[in-house]
């Protein structure tokens, strides 16, 4: 199989309205195609200073996991839900939006550029594997807006890229 690394957006996120609009983001990499994908919520402070997903003490772990199952970083595509680091945000009307909304907001402007992205580099294989990372990250490749990743946990559910993309445009 022919793969080539890939750095960088393949969809543009919707930014006009995303609290977040101005931040540092940390884009997407990965061999593509891929058949196996990672998708966090959101970039934490070392992601952000490095410039790659997944390279925090939890990036540390995930990918010791996967080592003891033989693959690497190089087997998998990593992408986050939102590509800027949520945190709380002061608008200029002095109003304080609270963490937990902005990354509410910053998922729904990206969520078409992530299943765009996930389309892509998965080449609409339906045997594909994503892997969200989060509630969040669920929620945004799940038609149910409540999904919480323990109700899933131990199951296998499907997954129709094409028809969420259909979706969102």
């Amino acid at each position: 199989m022919d793969r080539t690394y890939y750095h960088g957006l393949i969809v543009e996120p919707d930014c006009k309205y995303c609290p977040l609009r101005f931040d540092t983001k940390v884009l997407p990499d990965g061999y593509i195609p891929a058949r196996l994908c990672f998708v966090g919520e959101s970039p934490g402070y070392n992601e952000r200073n490095d410039g790659r997903g997944f390279v925090g003490r939890s990036g540390e772990l995930l990918w010791a996991y996967c080592n003891l199952y033989g693959f690497s970083r190089d087997d998998v595509w990593v992408t986050n839900g939102s590509l800027c680091s949520k945190r709380a945000v002061s608008l200029a009307t002095g109003a304080q939006l609270p963490e937990e909304q902005v990354k509410i907001i910053s998922a729904k402007a990206c969520r078409r550029r992530l299943i765009g992205e996930l389309l892509t580099v998965t080449q609409g294989d339906p045997q594909a594997v994503i892997v969200p990372l989060g509630n969040v990250a669920l929620q945004m490749l799940s038609l149910r807006k409540n999904s919480r990743v323990f109700q899933y946990r131990g199951s296998i559910q499907r997954i129709d890229l094409q028809a969420l993309w259909n979706e969102v445009n």
